[in-house]
């Protein structure tokens, strides 16, 4: 199974904080109550931050570039020491998405100037001041906006993307990060989970409060992770806008994004936005029935004016089973003395979560789907191409990320790169128990090169059970005599 832990809407009430300090410790004490659960959770493997990673600053906010900077690095100090407490450090485990609390208004503001009246006049209808046009309308003075600059209003995520760039600094990353696309890939247990980290803040600022993933940006995902030398077994997606809430709302995404998602092969989702827990499926017929789980998270640190009537702050575990086919959304909420525990309403009733299941899709290259074995199976032709063009180091990293050391073809792949490497030590770990006659003979050869003759000496007595001739003891024998008259004894 793999865990990862949701959380989102990280967002700092000024009349009702919560401090990192009280944060962490709560959600390790929460780590430590897992192990008591009817269901056991495992501890997270990974995490997901679904947006508003800060409160953000209103228009006429002055000296508003200083107060972004001094909440994300509340942020960043939050995050960092999460990583470090359960991930040892390792920041490339932590997927993280703008929402639209990360918007910086007064940048937004900044570049719009007042429509200028056309001759013959323009009619206008509610769509003139979507999250696709240039024009905006402000309520408040009953003025129409126009975006006059587009440069500087690409800018009002520049305080978020600087924070990103500081969080993954010194990160090992797959695949690296691009502020300029629209979505971020990244790598979970070790390539076989793919999270597509999509921002759902498309002209989104001070007057228009729509979510919505820019057009194309989909369409454009799915083909760089098609493109992937390996591809991954589970397809997941991570934005912050929901797609669902009162009727009279506009903050919302179009559900069609999902939908389009699902189509490409996308199996579970997550976002946040609502303040409220939810685990749904989501389906489209193409013509049969393809469906994408869905994890909604509450607010972490929202405040009580902020928050849904009746709602805690709170967070998701998701766990994923080994076939990557179905995940449960276990809900914990804080409750008494600042400390978290199961959520028991409505579908999370009783047990404290849901259970939600999908088919995997076809493999792009044809076939049935890119379940564990056929993962493997593509890693170990990787690693033998990479082995073959001259690149053993490459062939060693494949195998490794794919734990296909274990395949027979895999291993002996394995054995000939650290051959051509003389990584001795590399053979020795491989070959610790050998099986065969070759492995035997191998793993003799690498003790002598390394002179570890008293573990070669322990390894010549186990020659009969594995049936190796007297003749080939003896004379392995003899080798191991004379090189240890010469050499250091280990």
């Amino acid at each position: 199974m793999f865990t990862i832990l949701h959380i989102s809407d990280l967002h700092r009430s000024p009349t009702d904080p919560i401090e990192n300090s009280t944060l962490l410790g709560s959600l390790l004490s929460d780590l430590d109550r897992y192990k008591i659960e009817s269901r056991n959770i495992p501890a997270p493997d990974a995490a997901i931050v679904s947006g508003d990673i800060i409160q953000g600053v209103n228009l006429k906010f002055a000296g508003y570039a200083d107060e972004l900077t001094v909440q994300y690095d509340v942020a960043f100090n939050f995050l960092a020491a999460l990583a470090d407490r359960m991930f040892e450090g390792d920041r490339s485990k932590v997927v993280i998405v703008p929402g639209n609390h990360d918007v910086c208004w007064n940048t937004a503001k900044s570049a719009m100037r007042d429509y200028v009246e056309t001759n013959p006049p323009k009619k206008f209808s509610a769509m003139s001041f979507s999250s696709d046009t240039s024009l905006r309308w402000d309520w408040s003075t009953r003025k129409i906006f126009e975006i006059a600059d587009k440069e500087i209003y690409k800018r009002r995520l520049d305080a978020y993307w600087c924070f990103i760039a500081r969080f993954y600094e010194n990160a090992r990353l797959a695949h690296p990060i691009d502020a300029t696309r629209g979505f971020n890939l990244f790598s979970l247990d070790k390539g076989r989970i793919l999270v597509a980290a999509l921002e759902s803040i498309h002209g989104n600022d001070c007057y228009c409060r729509e979510g919505g993933i820019e057009r194309g940006v989909i369409g454009s995902c799915a083909l760089a992770i098609r493109d992937l030398p390996q591809q991954p077994i589970l397809r997941a997606a991570t934005w912050h806008h929901s797609f669902q809430g009162p009727p009279v709302g506009d903050d919302y995404m179009n559900i069609a994004s999902v939908h389009e998602l699902i189509g490409h092969g996308f199996r579970l989702g997550f976002h946040g936005h609502q303040h409220l827990a939810e685990a749904n499926a989501q389906k489209i017929h193409l013509p049969e029935e393809e469906a994408m789980a869905i994890s909604s998270a509450a607010s972490l640190c929202a405040g009580r004016m902020e928050l849904p009537t009746g709602a805690n702050r709170g967070y998701n575990l998701v766990v994923i089973d080994d076939e990557y086919t179905s995940c449960r959304v276990h809900v914990r909420e804080l409750i008494q003395g600042n400390q978290f525990g199961r959520y028991t309403r409505g579908i999370f009733k009783v047990d404290g979560y849901a259970e939600l299941h999908w088919t995997l899709p076809p493999s792009p290259s044809g076939g049935s789907p890119a379940g564990r074995s056929r993962f493997c199976a593509e890693a170990i032709l990787r690693a033998e191409d990479a082995l073959n063009s001259g690149e053993p180091t490459r062939a060693l990293t494949i195998i490794d990320e794919a734990d296909a050391r274990g395949h027979a073809h895999g291993r002996r792949i394995y054995l000939q790169a650290a051959r051509s490497l003389g990584q001795n030590r590399t053979i020795i770990e491989l070959l610790s128990e050998p099986s065969s006659i070759g492995d035997f003979v191998e793993l003799f050869a690498a003790l002598l090169a390394e002179k570890d003759f008293s573990e070669a000496r322990l390894l010549l007595g186990k020659g009969p059970a594995l049936l190796v001739d007297q003749a080939t003891l003896d004379e392995m024998r003899n080798q191991l005599d004379l090189k240890s008259r010469f050499g250091e004894k280990r």
